[in-house]
């Protein structure tokens, strides 16, 4: 076969493969530069910058509403947290964190809110009788300071604390006082001072002066005295005792207070994990609202440079895209070989 007749049917193959490679080549690149606009004078180039980057927010926006609509909702998000393994790690750190012999309840809020460490002479003044109490302890950090001294200026022998240990402490006495106060004390006092005087009254003499009335004047004051002194100086006693213990209990280990509780290390795992899976169901809708996983995604996309979204687009789709031009190459050929029967 002559060499013209050879080239006649080469050529207008391998120019259509050649033409139909660099087209699609050049597609695929115009959808990512150029980056910016082109510019002559004021005349801005078509088909600059290219696809991708112009219309770079207007795809953040719909990969994020794919994204948060369709590929990661709430109850995606729900399942995910409850039925990783994760959770049964964190429930097994915690519960060994608790059982550590190093972790007390006072490192452990030290480490929850740094900072906040009640300083000496930082002191709150402990509600007198008359006066509104809290409802809840101060949830501040535990402090070993104790100013242990009276305020000379307070009348009604305000006592002034320093620290949540001694916060606390005059709470539980503030509240064993409205308890009293509200409590009908005179039935049990009756029967103690009753059964105290029946062996007295078994002398005749003694009954005459120990009658009825007498006895119920006895529990009266009694009674009287008793709310005198816990309104008063066993409010105060009251709170230093549990205000020491609070200190002590402060410094013990978490383990040891759980073996107090008769807690298990397993036992204490599992509750956690419940806790957690209970915490997933009632805030994870809620977390996945407030967090914004669209926005996130979103804004992602939007601050990326187009050289790291041409990176991104290429590390997914770089060999469907390179079988794109390939195809371009073959139907090229393809024509060029048609044109050759026409």
């Amino acid at each position: 076969m002559p060499i013209n007749a050879v080239l006649n049917i080469i050529v207008p193959i391998a120019l259509g493969a050649l033409i139909g490679y660099f087209t699609n080549d050049l597609a695929i690149r115009m959808l990512f530069r150029p980056r910016k606009a082109v510019f002559i004078g004021k005349w801005q180039v078509p088909f600059t910058p290219g696809i991708i980057p112009k219309n770079q927010g207007r795809i953040a926006g719909a990969v994020a509403a794919a994204v948060s609509g369709q590929l990661f909702t709430a109850e995606d998000l729900v399942a995910q947290l409850k039925g990783s393994a994760a959770k049964e790690e964190i429930a097994g750190k915690l519960a060994d964190a608790i059982f550590s012999p190093d972790l007390t309840i006072r490192s452990l809020t030290a480490l929850a809110a740094p900072g906040e460490e009640d300083g000496p002479g930082e002191a709150d003044p402990v509600p007198a009788a008359d006066q509104e109490t809290p409802k809840t302890p101060d949830p501040a950090l535990f402090d070993a300071t104790v100013s242990g001294d009276e305020d000379p200026a307070a009348e009604d022998e305000t006592i002034r604390h320093t620290g949540t240990a001694d916060r606390i402490g005059a709470f539980v006495a503030d509240r064993v006082a409205e308890k009293l106060a509200e409590t009908d004390l005179r039935d049990a006092i009756d029967d103690l001072v009753w059964e105290g005087v029946q062996e007295y009254r078994k002398n005749p003499v003694v009954a005459l002066f120990l009658n009825e009335s007498a006895v119920d004047s006895i529990c009266a004051k009694v009674e009287s005295a008793l709310r005198t002194y816990v309104n008063g100086d066993g409010r105060r006693v009251i709170g230093g005792l549990v205000a020491e213990e609070a200190r002590k209990m402060a410094d013990m280990p978490l383990r040891d207070l759980a073996d107090r509780a008769g807690l298990e290390r397993e036992k204490a795992a599992a509750v956690l994990s419940r806790t957690l899976d209970r915490f997933v169901e009632q805030f994870g809708a809620s977390f996945s609202e407030k967090t914004d996983i669209g926005g996130i995604v979103r804004r992602k996309i939007e601050e990326m440079d187009p050289e790291q979204l041409e990176t991104l687009v290429m590390s997914v789709m770089k060999r469907e895209l390179q079988a794109v031009i390939n195809l371009g190459a073959l139907l090229g050929a393809v024509i060029g070989a048609v044109n050759i029967l026409f």
